[in-house]
């Protein structure tokens, strides 16, 4: 077990950060299941084709090709080569694009590892649906395994992106080829039937989110699946056979109950875990520009430089749990 440093309250940046994100609606947005189809309205009135930005494109060496019809773009920096590749999915509820914070995060790994990070970018719902976007993404993680291979090859998401991680983990396992050598999930939403017990007092303090709105997008996602499905709901598929785990949630954010009892269940079977919470902390911490991301951050680009032990961590025990 480690134990890292717990600070009293959030940094000021993290809570100007979080201020700034609340005022933007999206608690409001997710109140009901209209507010999530107003925002995908919203978002197919203005869709536009998905291109790295300039400043990705002046750290490193920016290729693109498609999979099942999905652009896939691969980050390789521009200082050297690289021996470990990440394949990132990213957050966005399943109703957003990628957005800068992501490419940020990103052009982060890229550098500072080295890696390349490979980056698909998914068809949104209601476009898209669990049962298709699971295969391709296993298709994509599979594809790169054979490029660099298992042992240095490193699965990641965020929030929505790090449901589809762990479920196109599921998939590659279960074909019975080489697995990635490392699994890691930031504020990863993992069990779409928000049935947890701990989540109508966790919606709270989350300045974020609301289940209303999230089964609509639950629901949209499953499209006819049970919501208990592994390609829905990870949390509940077999955990047996999985790679080693790297886990961070805030405990101001629904998807802690997640994160906790993935990491029971990562235990309990022998898998090794790496468990990270952060008192006080929101959605997605991990990629936000302040002291506690930069240092989650460092956590996650020194596991993704070795990325295959067997080290079994929890940062600090959780009544609980």
């Amino acid at each position: 077990m480690t134990t890292e440093a717990v600070t009293a309250k959030p940094s000021w940046q993290t809570r100007a950060i979080t201020a700034l994100l609340a005022s933007r609606g999206q608690k409001r947005m997710l109140g009901s299941a209209e507010g999530v189809h107003a925002a995908v309205q919203k978002r197919d009135r203005r869709v536009k084709e998905v291109r790295p930005p300039a400043f990705l494109r002046k750290a490193a060496t920016v290729t693109s090709d498609d999979l099942d019809g999905w652009p896939v773009f691969r980050i390789t920096p521009s200082a050297g080569p690289t021996d470990v590749s990440v394949v990132f999915l990213h957050g966005g509820g399943f109703f957003a694009e990628i957005v800068r914070p992501h490419w940020s995060f990103v052009r982060e790994l890229a550098a500072a590892i080295p890696a390349q990070v490979v980056v698909p970018i998914y068809p949104l719902i209601p476009h898209s649906s669990a049962a298709d976007m699971v295969a391709t993404t296993a298709a994509i993680i599979t594809r790169a395994i054979e490029q660099r291979g298992s042992g240095k090859t490193v699965v990641m998401g965020n929030s929505a992106g790090g449901l589809l991680a762990l479920a196109a983990a599921h998939a590659v396992r279960d074909q019975g080829g080489p697995q990635p050598s490392r699994v890691v999930l930031i504020s990863a939403w993992l069990d779409a039937t928000l049935s947890g017990p701990a989540l109508p007092a966790l919606e709270q303090v989350d300045p974020l989110h609301q289940r209303p709105g999230m089964a609509e997008i639950a629901r949209l996602y499953a499209d006819g699946l049970d919501l208990r499905d592994p390609r829905v709901s990870p949390l509940f598929g077999a955990i047996e056979g999985l790679p080693p785990l790297t886990i961070f949630s805030g405990t101001h954010e629904m998807v802690l109950a997640d994160a906790r009892a993935l990491t029971r269940r990562a235990e309990a079977a022998g898998i090794p875990v790496d468990y990270h919470e952060g008192p006080e902390l929101p959605h997605n911490y991990v990629l936000m520009p302040s002291p506690e991301g930069r240092a989650a951050r460092k956590i996650i680009i020194d596991a993704c430089r070795t990325p295959r032990h067997d080290r079994s961590a929890v940062d600090r025990d959780i009544a609980g749990r």
